[in-house]
């Protein structure tokens, strides 16, 4: 356990030697420790080291616009490990604490200078090995995190406070509150969004991510029959009704022992509503992202203009019949032309090296499981809204998976509390007119 009241110090320059080295205090007897006077003002001054007597540069910072928030001095030392180390020694023997694993940006934390996206910025900084995760961090830093999800967190509170003012102010004759199927309506695109943002690449991944062979077509080209076909086994559900495919569903694949990832698109058309919208938008990310895409196209249907990652599929020939030059023929009920399919998907993918996303997302594991918990809780909100029809019967059992969507959202975009519910009905609705 950190103990907030200490002085703390550390090397702060990169181990090894080098030219120069720095040693950084912080904590209210941060000068005193390096012999400086107490009412010092913030600058870079000359030293004399107390413990040994020779000269340095040190750089104050005074509270409060310290990083840490707290007064801080970093000694531009000589930079030989033997002599930065004796510096931590002595500050120790006078008072000083060793600094723990990110020790000072959690006191900036605490003390209100960064924001917890902005510390883990500065871990993901220091373990980056790359310019992208460099470029990562720094977005991470910056609150990119917070505002992806800023908007969708507004609009799950707006909702909450339609539903609420329902519930507290039915007598109000100037409240008009939302119905199920409106509010069920209006929650599918949040959700689609959502998804979308936790399937997008982590920014400057280290780990090498799957190529994507991405499905594409227009409703009921036959994408999902394939896409279960070719991973041997259902994963999504297959259904003569245009639009059953919502999100961009993916599924790693082997094919000839490399692996990818299989991506079942939404089908694409002209949206006519929100959720149309981003389904579209999810299936342009997802072609965006591919290394190879597959342009489904049923029996009857125009072939589309095929691009050098694309491979042109005809779907549903069940007759086995023979595909044009450069099509693949296939049938995912019988079976036909998959073989085909997975050895030239083998052969492309050679071709195409895995790489690191350099502008993904800049999301850390625990965004990632908020986003979760929020699209489990809107989910099971708009199921509830929708099986009341037009009107909301269920509005006390809908309000807490609203509250929990919201409240999981805040954990990344800062909360969003029940006073500014109540602030969103008033605002909205002339309560008490």
């Amino acid at each position: 356990m950190m103990e907030a009241s200490a002085t703390i110090v550390a090397v702060a320059s990169p181990p090894g030697h080098a030219p120069r080295g720095i040693v950084r205090l912080s904590g209210r007897a941060s000068l005193e420790l390096c012999g400086l006077a107490t009412d010092l003002p913030a600058g870079v001054v000359r030293c004399t080291l107390p413990w040994s007597g020779s000269a340095a540069l040190a750089v104050v910072s005074r509270a409060p616009r310290s990083f840490t928030g707290e007064d801080c001095v970093e000694l531009l030392l000589p930079g030989h490990p033997a002599i930065l180390d004796e510096a931590v020694r002595a500050c120790i023997a006078r008072g000083a604490r060793a600094a723990e694993p990110g020790e000072f940006a959690a006191r900036s934390w605490l003390h209100g200078k960064r924001s917890i996206d902005e510390a883990e910025g500065i871990a993901m900084a220091i373990a980056a090995t790359s310019d992208a995760q460099l470029r990562a961090a720094r977005r991470l830093q910056q609150g990119e995190a917070a505002r992806a999800v800023c908007t969708l967190r507004d609009e799950v509170a707006t909702l909450l406070a339609l539903v609420e003012a329902g519930i507290d102010f039915t007598d109000q004759e100037d409240v008009v509150a939302i119905g199920g199927r409106d509010l069920a309506d209006r929650l599918d695109p949040i959700v689609a969004r959502l998804r979308a943002l936790h399937a997008a690449p982590v920014a400057g991944a280290i780990d090498r991510p799957l190529p994507w062979v991405v499905l594409v077509g227009r409703p009921n080209a036959g994408k999902s029959s394939l896409f279960n076909a070719l991973l041997g086994h259902e994963r999504t559900v297959a259904s003569p009704e245009a639009g059953t495919t919502r999100d961009a569903v993916p599924e790693p694949l082997s094919l000839g022992g490399q692996e990818a990832m299989l991506v079942d698109a939404p089908g694409i058309e002209s949206p006519r509503s929100a959720l149309d919208a981003a389904m579209q938008d999810q299936a342009r990310q997802a072609i965006a992202r591919a290394a190879v895409v597959l342009r489904c196209v049923p029996p009857g249907a125009d072939h589309p203009a095929i691009g050098p990652d694309d491979v042109l599929v005809l779907t549903k020939v069940d007759d086995g019949g023979v595909a044009p030059h450069g099509a693949i023929a296939t049938s995912a009920h019988r079976g036909h032309g998959l073989d085909a399919l997975r050895s030239e998907l083998a052969r492309r993918l050679r071709c195409k090296p895995a790489s690191e996303s350099a502008e993904g997302a800049a999301l850390l594991p625990r965004h990632r499981a908020a986003i979760d918990a929020s699209i489990a809780e809107l989910q099971s909100a708009a199921a509830l809204a929708r099986s009341g029809g037009a009107a909301l019967p269920e509005a006390e059992l809908v309000a807490p998976h609203l509250r929990a969507g919201l409240d999981a959202l805040g954990s990344i975009g800062g909360s969003v509390t029940p006073d500014d519910v109540i602030g969103l009905v008033f605002a909205r609705f002339c309560v008490g007119k």
